[in-house]
């Protein structure tokens, strides 16, 4: 049974306090059986929409689950998609507080710089890449507000797919002549290395991702504008942070973003 506006918007007042209070929530999946996907994005839609007419401002979207393991560990059938924020938006060498955070975590994405608006159905990744102003290397921190991480489908998606911060570095790269897929990461923190991987992660390339977002929100009357960020979905496995964590991802052809944590 869908669940009812109500509890849609007594879920997403529960995510916006435990987001201002950085104070963690049970899982609530067990107490609606049948609980889907259309439900989980109302709840994630009504969610932003209380952001919004707080003040904040829409500055993107997001990619997450991007590979079948991260999708079997949230018990998911595809991948998922979720609002970036203006205020959650980091320049490169930022140094992070990790008190309004729970615990977080982090991953290496590429993210693309929209210059035209991608609107689906039909999207294909050679429309998708014509719609690209740039590519940049970029960090995701995402923080569950869940009890102990222990979200799967419902409370991740409504979670705004755990969306909390995003550190882009630049200048863009034009997306013309990439190869998104072959595209290397190499995650370092305090110099020694912690993950490597290819863009091949991300549903075969980020360029897949990109394409896949745009048809995707079409289904639910959403589209990507020009000027919006697009964070494809993360390279490398989940990393925690903790206070005096430096980390330094360098990506083949697109640079380096750096982040700090405090």
């Amino acid at each position: 049974m869908p669940l009812d506006e109500a509890t849609i918007e007594e879920l997403a007042a529960m995510y916006e306090r435990a987001q201002r209070d950085a104070t963690p929530v049970p899982p609530w999946r067990e107490a609606y059986p049948g609980v889907t996907e259309d439900d989980a994005y109302a709840v994630q839609a009504a969610l932003l929409r209380r952001r919004l007419a707080a003040g904040e401002r829409l500055a993107g979207w997001k990619a997450g689950a991007t590979n079948p393991g991260a999708q079997a560990n949230f018990g998911l059938s595809q991948a998922v998609f979720a609002a970036l924020l203006e205020s959650g938006r980091l320049t490169d060498g930022a140094t992070i507080p990790l008190a309004p955070l729970i615990h977080p975590r982090l991953e290496c994405e590429v993210a693309f710089v929209l210059a035209h608006d991608l609107v689906g159905p039909g999207i294909t990744p050679e429309l998708a890449l014509e719609a690209v102003a740039g590519v940049v290397p970029a960090f995701e921190v995402v923080d569950a507000r869940t009890e102990g991480w222990n979200a799967k489908m419902p409370e991740m998606i409504a979670d705004n797919c755990f969306q909390a911060r995003y550190v882009l570095g630049g200048p863009p790269v034009p997306a013309a002549g990439l190869d998104l897929a072959a595209v290397e990461v190499v995650l370092s923190r305090g110099g020694g290395e912690v993950a490597r991987a290819t863009g091949a992660n991300v549903l075969g390339s980020p360029t897949n991702a990109l394409a896949w977002m745009a048809n995707r929100m079409a289904e639910r009357g959403l589209a990507m504008r020009a000027g919006q960020v697009v964070m494809a979905g993360s390279l490398t496995p989940l990393v925690p942070c903790a206070p005096g964590d430096a980390f330094e991802a360098v990506f083949s052809g697109l640079g380096a973003v750096r982040v700090a944590f405090v």
